[in-house]
């Protein structure tokens, strides 16, 4: 899925973001809004089952979480962000820090959109201690992806732990 990136507008910041239309995902980078399409169906099954196997193991999953960088323009939202608690006004929230998130997920489609290398170092720089990556590459049937593990090790920067099939993922779950 392609994502729009527009030239910076100066007074936008965090909070402006959810004044903006529906329907799409907002991101400011370093003060430059950019705005992603819906996803499609195989994205929306993948991120779907991701957050039934991590809510059934107690886990604070939600979708399309807001993550803060370090400055009021700069913003991720993930596909799926596991929050270590959820913050004390939750009904006026949209975004926390990097350091509210035990694991973020970004589920790829067609092009990786810097998921590989922009996003991970992004979010290892705010220290979101494991990142995965849903990929729907060839090789794999319309109901199945790839998942890989990275956690960070110790700097900001994450290694790869594992890659494993999603079903297999959802089974070590259900076995937890």
């Amino acid at each position: 899925m392609a994502a729009l990136h527009l030239p910076r507008i100066e007074d936008l910041d965090v909070d402006d973001l959810a004044a903006l239309p529906k329907g799409y995902g907002y991101e400011l980078h370093e003060g430059s809004l950019v705005i992603t399409p819906p996803s499609t169906f195989w994205h929306k099954e993948m991120a779907r089952r991701l957050l039934n196997m991590l809510s059934a193991a107690g886990l604070e999953a939600f979708p399309y979480t807001g993550i803060l960088g370090d400055r009021p323009r700069d913003s991720r939202c993930p596909d799926i962000g596991v929050v270590i608690s959820l913050p004390a006004n939750p009904t006026t929230v949209s975004h926390l820090p990097g350091s509210a998130y035990r694991l973020v997920v970004e589920i790829v489609e067609k092009s990786a959109r810097g998921e590989y290398t922009d996003k991970a170092r992004w979010y290892a720089e705010r220290g979101v201690p494991e990142y995965w990556i849903v990929d729907g590459t060839p090789e794999y049937r319309d109901d199945e992806a790839a998942v890989l593990i990275f956690r960070l090790n110790g700097r900001p920067e994450y290694v790869r732990e594992r890659t494993v099939l999603l079903s297999e993922l959802e089974a070590e779950y259900a076995a937890r």
